[in-house]
């Protein structure tokens, strides 16, 4: 039909329905609708405690080296490792674990200052002479980490879960921007006085003007790199018949062929050595697989401290030749984004001014995904739509995620209870608790309480089980950062509002 065209007109036959016609559809009763509207509602609020904890959870893990450190304070140091104790080191792990099939071996690096193997889930710390001197896997940070990243789902589940947790909080920082026209024009405005819906208002679309290139730096990897997993699936389904090794060996690097026949262990002093005189790469991870066998490969992740990439990866021989670059640095814009998504969304370059702007930035990012609820719910109220139960649970998961969260710090310290559950049980049964009883007022300064608490808690049984060490070096840093949090969490003021906050 041409676009110029003017409508066709109704034939004799149409007949316009009257504006009230009754609907196709049967009318539902009302509390079949209110049940409805309440449970989406409840989804509503799940999709937003998933954002809350994968927010939460990634502040604190931006300082994940640093509470491995502080986990495991009694561990040996060392600022640099030379090539014969990596050697000796790498030779001890394969006598002592000959059946695993990759073994990666960190070198001393500013904000991890050990010489480490992972062997599976363990890890193990070398002394300067590179023996053994016992193990150091920190149980604790080990669960921060897959909280954020997997939120202890199955692994390839929980990452495309996530990815799709930071696609939602892409969206709504886009759309938020798209909704308030003036938002830059009022950067600066603050009403303090007055309701404290306003001023909650405000404190909400302050902070995410301000701190919108990180809140969508660290939103938009967050859904990169989760969900190229998904994509990286669909490739593989169209173009190599589902075999994954192939669609990523671009990126990750190929598998060798298995050839169990003995061979040599390889020259790690000679790998070593090729990296002597170029001062731009700086070895800091070596991936070490089916060691003492001719099927076997050394990588090395050679950190490039001038460019925002995480490393660029060498393979060698035996021998400590040089035979393949991956090309992270210099092989397309594609690897390039890759290598670079992951420091952009740990903050992991550029030191520790880095990583505490980043954890500054987290933390207004916590406080604008809660307030953005919590504005939402008292807009519900005010118009005489209030939804007690939703704003009890809102409470609930905004201070009770933070305070089991400390609990499972204690715990795990005090009496090694799994960490996992010792965050999501007690989780659910406060939410569940806060929903029948009491009022959201009551749970958002008890759980405060029990947050600052707990935050002293950890300090104090940190300090109980070891003693000096728990107040030398980044273990220091660390207790003082927790007790500062503990004074700053405490209500030190009884709110008016009765509303969560």
């Amino acid at each position: 039909m041409d676009a110029a065209a003017p409508p066709p007109q109704p034939t004799k036959l149409a007949k316009a329905e009257p504006a009230n016609s009754p609907s196709i559809w049967p009318k539902a009763p009302p509390a079949f609708v209110r049940t409805v509207l309440s449970g989406h509602s409840g989804l509503g609020l799940v999709a937003a405690a998933l954002i809350y904890i994968v927010c939460l959870s990634g502040t604190v893990a931006v300082f994940l080296n640093e509470l491995k450190l502080w986990e495991e304070p009694a561990a040996p140091t060392m600022t640099t490792a030379n090539p014969q104790a990596v050697q000796a080191f790498a030779e001890a792990i394969t006598k002592t674990h000959p059946k695993a099939g990759v073994v990666y071996m960190g070198l001393p690096a500013p904000d991890m200052p050990r010489l480490y193997a992972m062997v599976g889930e363990r890890v193990f710390v070398a002394d300067a002479q590179g023996r053994i001197a016992g193990e150091a896997s920190a149980p604790w940070a080990h669960f921060l980490e897959h909280l954020h990243i997997y939120l202890h789902l199955p692994e390839t589940l929980g990452l495309i879960v996530v990815g799709l947790v930071g696609a939602a909080l892409t969206g709504l920082i886009v759309s938020g921007f798209l909704a308030h026209p003036k938002i830059f024009r009022d950067a600066f405005a603050f009403r303090w006085a007055g309701a404290k819906r306003l001023s909650r208002a405000d404190l909400h679309n302050r902070l995410s003007v301000w701190g919108a290139p990180f809140h969508f730096v660290v939103a938009w990897t967050g859904a990169y790199i989760g969900l190229a997993t998904l994509l990286l699936f669909a490739v593989a389904g169209v173009t190599t018949k589902g075999d994954m090794a192939k669609v990523t060996a671009p990126i990750y690097g190929s598998v060798p062929k298995a050839d169990p026949t003995p061979a040599p262990f390889p020259d790690l002093v000679a790998t070593l050595a090729w990296f002597d005189g170029r001062p731009d790469l700086k070895p800091a991870l070596i991936s070490l697989t089916a060691l003492g066998t001719k099927g076997q490969m050394v990588e090395v992740n050679a950190a490039m401290p001038r460019r925002l990439i995480y490393a660029e990866r060498y393979t060698f021989d035996a021998q400590g030749r040089m035979t393949h670059k991956l090309g992270l640095s210099d092989d397309g814009l594609g690897k390039q984004v890759f290598a670079s998504s992951y420091p952009l969304h740990f903050g992991s370059f550029g030191g520790l001014p880095v990583k505490i702007a980043y954890g500054l930035l987290g933390v207004a990012l916590c406080v604008v995904t809660s307030s953005g609820v919590t504005i939402w719910l008292t807009r519900r109220r005010d118009r005489g739509r209030p939804a007690p139960r939703l704003e009890k649970a809102w409470a609930a998961i905004i201070w009770g995620s933070t305070a089991t969260l400390a609990l499972s710090a204690v715990l795990w310290l005090a009496v090694k209870v799994p960490p996992v559950w010792a965050f999501w049980a007690p989780l659910a049964l406060l939410v569940v608790a806060a929903v029948a009883f009491k009022d959201a007022r009551f749970w958002t300064l008890g759980l405060r309480v029990a947050t600052s608490v707990l935050l002293a808690a950890v300090v104090a049984v940190h300090a109980g089980k070891f003693g000096g060490r728990a107040f030398d070096g980044v273990a220091l840093g660390v207790n003082l950062t927790l007790l500062a949090l503990a004074a700053l969490i405490v209500p030190w003021r009884r709110p008016l509002d009765r509303r969560a906050s």
